[in-house]
């Protein structure tokens, strides 16, 4: 008698399982479809950043950076004997 009742909640919980299994499969398709979309508007707004010509000086990040000094490091001659 327990093996029969096994076997009907086995085959009763079938349909379930392959439902939960279809939702997830429905959900990461979904999840993968939106992630293309979100990488895609992504590149855009940085393509269009990047391609921006600036308005002014301070707008431009090449006149952002700090310059430095060029300095180099000469070898000291050897004392003339």
């Amino acid at each position: 008698m327990g093996w029969i009742a096994a076997c009907v909640l086995f085959i009763m919980l079938l349909p379930l399982n392959a439902m939960l299994f279809v939702d997830v499969l429905e959900a990461t398709h979904e999840v993968k479809a939106q992630t293309e979309k979100l990488e895609k508007l992504r590149r855009e707004i940085e393509r269009k950043e990047r391609d921006k010509k600036p308005d002014s000086f301070s707008d431009n990040p090449v006149f952002d950076r700090v310059r430095r000094p060029l300095s180099l490091s000469m070898p000291r001659p050897q004392e003339l004997e």
